[in-house]
């Protein structure tokens, strides 16, 4: 976790070169080719989530048990459609805002209680030693399993996998920025803030939150890709999204019944977790190295 932290640019920036800085990243994301590659990807799955009410070609819930299991390119259905009749491509597209939503929701979650908790453990040393037991305590699961018991425990239904794989990230979240923390606090411009009498609030909050904020996106960014993976495994194994909702891992796990008859059914969502795990992944190892000055001197 801490090499997370000291691989992110800590420097404190001024306001007026935060358009300098913006420039500055999108111009290193550019020289990565793989990280352009996941930007060109994000962004399209972004703005597929967005227009899917005016670009899906069929209603995705509409059933027309004549045309079952049609296969790819049948004429009106250009990914064919599933045991009910309903159109593929329809629901894939539909599929990719409520994974994006899930994903979306669960790093916010997370992030909202593990930064709270990381700047309280990195900064008062008092309360470090037992935040970071409870931490190690839920690091002591693997994630999944974690995220699999809160949810059996809490019932199916996305609400309940956005809050199992919310505090799955939390421990994670919590230590990068206590590592974060932990760095710049002992920097010359938060002794000033001490030594003038800044309240530990303004410190914590307008001195060192934002110089986490380099740590947190490279986070949140590579945790979307877990996140949605997390939801469609979960979705996969019947606690996530209920039918008929279009979900990937939904839509995978109904579909292995006729993987033999019709194997687009799986196949497709399968396909499309992988792309969007892929993209999100190579845009938060390009943000890393683009928020890494180390790395921008070297080259």
């Amino acid at each position: 976790m801490e090499e997370i932290a000291k691989q992110t640019g800590l420097s404190k920036v001024s306001t007026h070169k935060s358009k300098n800085q913006i420039f500055e990243l999108l111009k290193s994301i550019k020289r990565n080719k793989r990280a352009c590659i996941g930007l060109v990807i994000v962004a399209a799955v972004i703005l597929i989530a967005l227009l899917a009410p005016i670009i899906s070609p069929c209603d995705p819930y509409k059933q027309d048990l004549n045309i079952r299991l049609a296969e790819i390119g049948t004429k009106g259905h250009i990914l064919g459609t599933d045991e009910y009749g309903r159109d593929m491509l329809s629901r894939l597209i539909y599929g990719t805002r409520l994974s994006l939503l899930v994903g979306f929701f669960s790093v916010v979650f997370g992030l909202a209680f593990g930064v709270i908790l990381g700047l309280l453990s990195g900064y008062y040393s008092a309360l470090d030693t037992l935040i970071m037991r409870v931490v190690d305590v839920l690091l002591a699961f693997p994630g999944v399993l974690l995220a699999l018991a809160i949810v059996s425990a809490l019932g199916p239904g996305l609400v309940n996998v956005i809050i199992a794989i919310g505090i799955w990230s939390i421990p994670t979240v919590a230590r990068v920025v206590r590592s974060t923390v932990l760095y710049i606090k002992e920097l010359d411009y938060v002794t000033a803030a001490k030594s003038i009498g800044e309240s530990d609030s303004y410190i914590l909050f307008k001195e060192i939150l934002p110089n986490c904020t380099s740590s947190v996106i490279v986070y949140a960014t590579m945790r979307l890709a877990t996140a949605i993976l997390s939801a469609s495994t979960l979705s996969f194994l019947g606690l996530g999204a209920q039918p008929p909702l279009s979900e990937w891992g939904a839509m995978a796990a109904t579909g292995r019944n006729y993987i033999y008859q019709a194997p687009h059914l799986t196949l497709l969502p399968g396909f499309a977790i992988i792309l969007v795990v892929y993209a999100f992944n190579s845009l938060g190892d390009g943000l890393r190295d683009a928020l890494d000055p180390n790395l921008k001197n070297a080259i």
